[in-house]
């Protein structure tokens, strides 16, 4: 089944084209990771998709849907979730906490219900909380859950803005660089994460430039390089493209 299509997707910061016209698909199930050189646009395309950036040109369909220019709550609430490439934890809230945000997008509570809590609310509450701590086991940090967010380790930090996005239990997840930073066997963890996310139903779209990695969990391989769409295919084919090569690794490369 298609589950996201990317359309000649255009954007331009004065006259710089950071994305250019690219395209590709995403089929439920799969693993596709977006590779490329600094600079390349990848980050970009993440804005893009869950509504951070208005495209200049291009469509996004999700589930038939186009999603074009929507804001970025409305795409969260249609089951599109997202990492950072840069850490967005809320540092003076608990592991927990930071994590039960992640839920609240699903919750029904108004303005006064938040105020004069009724039992409604408060079982919708406890069932935010029982979820978290759900997703929280899922990443390791279930003994963590009371801590301040702040205090967990670098790689501890980024398996709990995982935690965070997929509390939204959402059907296509993005992770921008998720092993940057991450020893090996936090990167190993984080693989074991991913398949099992995979296995319960939810696509993963992913930003990378750990090679390993992403030859190891991806079905195929999205090349960007400029802001243009350089290759696709999979890691097999991508790993044997010279075009890829010669500008993600240099003349001299010989594989990813």
């Amino acid at each position: 089944m298609r589950l996201l299509e990317i359309n000649n997707l255009t954007r331009s910061f004065g006259g710089v084209l950071a994305v250019n016209d690219v395209s590709f698909s995403v089929d439920k199930g799969q693993i596709i990771a977006i590779i490329g050189p600094n600079g390349a646009g990848k980050t970009t395309l993440f804005n893009l998709m869950t509504g951070i950036y208005p495209p200049t040109h291009g469509t996004i369909m999700f589930k038939g849907t186009e999603i074009t220019g929507l804001t970025a709550y409305q795409i969260a609430r249609l089951g599109i979730a997202r990492t950072f490439q840069n850490l967005q934890i809320f540092n003076n809230m608990t592991v927990l906490e930071n994590v039960m945000v992640g839920r609240h997008i699903k919750s029904k509570t108004g303005f006064l219900g938040a105020i004069f809590p009724v039992w409604p609310v408060q079982r919708e509450e406890r069932e935010i909380v029982e979820h978290s701590l759900d997703k929280l086991a899922m990443v390791g940090l279930t003994d963590q859950a009371m801590q301040p967010a702040n205090s967990l380790p670098y790689g501890r930090q980024k398996m709990l803005e995982i935690a965070r996005a997929i509390a939204l239990e959402p059907e296509l997840l993005l992770l921008d660089e998720p092993a940057a930073g991450l020893n090996s066997t936090e990167t190993r963890e984080l693989i074991d994460t991913i398949y099992n996310l995979r296995d319960q139903g939810v696509t993963i779209l992913l930003v990378e430039h750990d090679m390993e990695t992403v030859m190891e969990i991806a079905d195929r391989l999205v090349v960007l390089n400029f802001g243009n769409k350089l290759a696709e295919g999979t890691p097999y084919e991508i790993q044997n493209n010279q075009e890829v090569i010669t500008a993600y690794l240099g003349e001299e490369g010989s594989g990813c």
